[in-house]
């Protein structure tokens, strides 16, 4: 492993390894170094587009994504004086128009919850509806990262879908990574939980008490909120294929577990949260993916907070500059009075 490949997210390195083997160099892997030309990263890209007998066509974003590790490469080449300047920085990889957010309503939502209470999982997905957890850090939350009594969790790990050692008992479970959150950003972060959820994880807590007493010498704790019947992790995809047939099972339309982040965040923002701190809780990397995220969201917001700050203002000539205004508009409209002026 190279010295830059160990400062990766193993889920990282893993992309960048597939990108690699799969697409860079069965295109690419027969042109010398230093004849690679614009026209070459220009080829890959076409090629995954289209893509091949042994790999379907790539759309947009994975596309973008394969440019972005073969361009990282060549930097490198390009820093350790292999290349003089790199052939993929001016090859533009397609544009990826971002789709708006569609979550569930306050009341879609409300009805979806109402209808699960009794599954196995329904704390799961109450905790992710409430707090905007992303599917493998509530995955990987434990209830040393809890604290029911102040109502705050800390998101410190998240279970990702590849192998990997368990710290807690140093085995391989299947599909089951323990890692970072996503985000540097996202590590660590304190999320404060209102009564509702704290209530219905002190509910959770007790039943996974007493199913411990039933699987005596068997079960394996491993401190998780959410484990398989024997205490081991769970693999994240489950609670995917779980909300699925919990969703269908209520009638709701159809929206993806990542849609319930989605809509914490449009609950938030509808509250007049602030966009920082709403970026905060959801472990963003930057106050700009929020906002592009969700800028759909934001309509209105600017004409409050202009009257906002307009109103801090201390103004003398209030009701002098209220009869210029009417004034104006009579003017205007070519009538004497157009009547009162309702102030926002």
């Amino acid at each position: 492993m190279t010295r830059k490949a160990k400062t990766l997210r193993p889920t990282t390195l893993t992309d960048y390894r597939r990108h690699v083997d799969v697409h860079i160099v069965p295109t690419l892997g027969a042109v010398r170094l230093k004849d690679l030309r614009p026209s070459h990263v220009r080829g890959l890209l076409d090629a995954c587009e289209l893509g091949s007998a042994q790999q379907g066509p790539l759309g947009a974003t994975s596309i973008r994504r394969v440019h972005a590790t073969l361009r990282s490469a060549l930097n490198d080449a390009v820093h350790d004086g292999l290349l003089t300047s790199n052939p993929a920085a001016n090859v533009r990889p397609p544009r990826v128009a971002r789709s708006k957010v569609n979550p569930w309503s306050p009341q879609e939502l409300g009805r979806f919850l109402d209808s699960m209470t009794a599954h196995p999982l329904a704390a799961y997905f109450e905790l992710v509806a409430m707090t905007g957890l992303r599917r493998g850090e509530a995955a990987g939350l434990r209830w040393s990262d809890v604290d029911l009594d102040t109502g705050v969790l800390i998101v410190r790990q998240q279970i990702t879908h590849m192998d990997g050692t368990c710290p807690t008992c140093e085995r391989v479970h299947k599909g089951v990574y323990f890692g970072p959150p996503k985000t540097a950003s996202g590590e660590a972060r304190r999320i404060d939980l209102g009564g509702h959820v704290v209530g219905v994880l002190l509910a959770h807590r007790q039943k996974q008490e007493a199913h411990k007493q039933t699987w005596p010498g068997i079960y394996s704790d491993h401190d998780l909120l959410f484990a398989r019947e024997d205490g081991t992790p769970m693999n994240p995809t489950r609670f995917t294929a779980e909300f699925q047939k919990l969703r269908e099972a209520s009638g709701a339309r159809h929206v993806r577990l990542h849609d319930l982040r989605h809509g914490r965040a449009s609950l938030l923002m509808a509250s007049g949260t602030d966009i920082a701190v709403v970026s905060k809780m959801l472990g963003h990397s930057s106050i700009a993916i929020t906002a592009d995220t969700y800028s759909h969201l934001l309509e209105g917001v600017g004409r409050k907070a202009a009257d906002a700050a307009d109103a801090l203002i201390p103004r003398q000539q209030t009701e002098s500059c209220d009869q210029s205004v009417t004034s104006s508009l009579a003017s205007l409209t070519g009538r004497e009075d157009p009547g009162p002026i309702t102030k926002p």
